[in-house]
């Protein structure tokens, strides 16, 4: 699916802005462009032409910030546990920082560990300039979900690209020259550079249309030589600090006012070491298109470049926008986000739909198997039905056949049966029995009287008299319980009729 991403630099003196397509695995350039920047208060003007001049509507977005208004410091704890370091830097920190930790945002990154110790290199943004720099952004309806320093983002492609992992990188401005180190493949220092007073008061170079010239070679030189000095200050300072052995192997320059051949050489001679201008788009094999290709300038973009394309891939190590500054979740604020909400839900639904239908199937499979079973058992049960609709409503009313009490036999059958019976127990009830009968069922086998008397003793005169009769095999008394509110004592006997019946 294609992606774009919007590498923005802010720097001292400058804005640039970089757009990146992924397409397929292909990273490609579609626009880039900048703006010179008179001083930070300008952003908020000359951001929306820069906008407009490279085409962004809307979309992810990186910001790469400048070392102003950063604090950098090298330390050393003496432990490893990530967590036990967030705790512990704010209060390492206190005396070594001219702005209190509480109006700062700090980040730091594990340069290196020796034993038991980490070795951080710790970058503090006063939360002020982050705040101006969130509000200049978001007149211009951009809301970066990473804003880092520019250099880490450039030095980080560069390692990636498979650059050396022991290099020094100088970011050359038209204010000031940043510098960093990269040692073992790890960033593990980062310092803002002053120029020399003569810099700005000789005036030996010149910059026009994003390119810089040489207006005084000799001064230009001295002025180079002078911030060599500088660099190298810095890093023997760094060495005896940290106890590092830093060596590198190459000096990449990057930066508007790399682009004179008197400082690459310059820098090459007064450090002893070979120095070559970063190139990442060659570096990170990112194609460009034809009209872009036509104003890009290594020097100028670079940095712009490094932040779209960490935006493709992981985020970057340092992110300031945390706390009390990070970005608002907003769902679906981007067609992309938009798309890929659509897509889940057509397969959540897809994928519902198919899971209802193997279980109406499955179901439909398991009710034809429970009928042939019910169907099979009811014929076995009534094997003279000859006609069956629904299995089980016609076992249920066989079954209730089956267990319902043989019909009782009609009063007049062929040799007067049942006036025999009623007779036998009129004539073997004693008179002065006091019997109220309730109920009398008379079926094929049997004959059932219910009702009430006077006493359990009645109960038993009873039974003894009818057992006497040879119409029955055996009187048993079913039941018989004594009813408190009325008196009497509730009985029902049952009487097995035998072949003389």
């Amino acid at each position: 699916m294609k992606r774009r991403i919007l590498g923005l630099d802010i720097n001292d003196d400058m804005l640039a802005a970089v757009v990146v397509e992924r397409k397929a695995g292909e990273k490609r350039i579609i626009s880039c462009g900048y703006v010179r920047l008179d001083d930070q208060d300008s952003i908020p003007v000359q951001l929306p032409a820069l906008l407009e001049q490279v085409g962004w509507q809307a979309g992810d977005c990186l910001c790469g910030i400048s070392l102003v208004g950063c604090s950098l410091r090298n330390l050393t704890l003496p432990f490893t546990d990530q967590k036990k370091i967030r705790q512990v830097l704010p209060f390492e920190l206190e005396d070594q920082l001219l702005t209190p930790v509480s109006e700062q945002v700090l980040e730091y990154i594990v340069t290196g560990t020796s034993g038991d110790a980490s070795h951080l290199l710790i970058a503090g943004l006063e939360k002020k300039y982050l705040r101006l720099y969130l509000d200049s952004l978001a007149r211009a309806n951009l809301s970066p979900e990473t804003v880092t320093p520019r250099m880490m983002a450039l030095a980080g492609q560069f390692l990636e690209s498979g650059k050396s992992g022991n290099f020094l990188m100088l970011d050359a401005g038209l204010h000031a020259m940043n510098m960093l180190i990269c040692h073992h493949g790890r960033i593990v220092f980062i310092r803002r550079l002053p120029y020399p007073d003569r810099m700005f008061t000789a005036q030996p170079f010149t910059f026009r249309d994003g390119r810089a010239g040489i207006a005084n070679h000799d001064e230009a030189v001295s002025c180079i030589a002078g911030i060599c000095d500088a660099v190298r200050l810095s890093m023997d300072f760094f060495r005896l600090d940290s106890g590092f052995d830093i060596v590198p192997d190459q000096v990449v320059l990057t930066g508007c006012m790399v682009q004179t051949e008197v400082f690459q050489a310059t820098i090459q001679a007064e450090l002893g070491l070979e120095a070559s201008v970063g190139d990442l788009r060659r570096d990170a094999g990112v194609t460009i298109k034809r009209e872009a290709a036509k104003q890009w300038q290594p020097a100028c973009f670079d940095h712009a470049l490094a932040l779209a394309l960490a935006g493709l891939k992981k985020k970057p190590p340092v992110n300031f926008r945390k706390d009390e500054f990070a970005p608002k979740k907003i769902f679906f604020a981007t067609r992309r986000q938009l798309l890929a909400a659509s897509i889940l839900l057509a397969l959540m639904a897809g994928g519902g739909l198919v899971l209802f239908w193997t279980h109406y199937l499955t179901l439909q499979e398991r009710n034809a198997a429970l009928t042939g079973q019910m169907t099979a058992i009811f014929k076995e049960t009534f094997p003279k039905a000859t006609r069956i609709v629904d299995p089980l409503i016609q076992m249920r009313a066989g079954l209730r056949t089956v267990q319902d009490p043989a019909a009782a036999i009609p009063v007049f059958s062929g040799d007067k049966r049942v006036l025999n019976i009623l007779a036998d127990i009129s004539a073997r009830t004693p008179n002065a029995l006091k019997i109220h009968v309730a109920r009398l069922v008379i079926d094929q086998k049997t004959v059932v009287i219910k009702g009430t008397t006077d006493s359990f003793n009645s109960i038993n005169v009873m039974q003894g008299s009818l057992g006497k009769s040879p119409l029955y095999d055996e009187v048993k008394i079913v039941s018989a319980t004594a009813d408190k509110d009325k008196g009497l004592v509730r009985f029902a006997l049952r009487l097995h009729l035998g072949g003389a019946s």
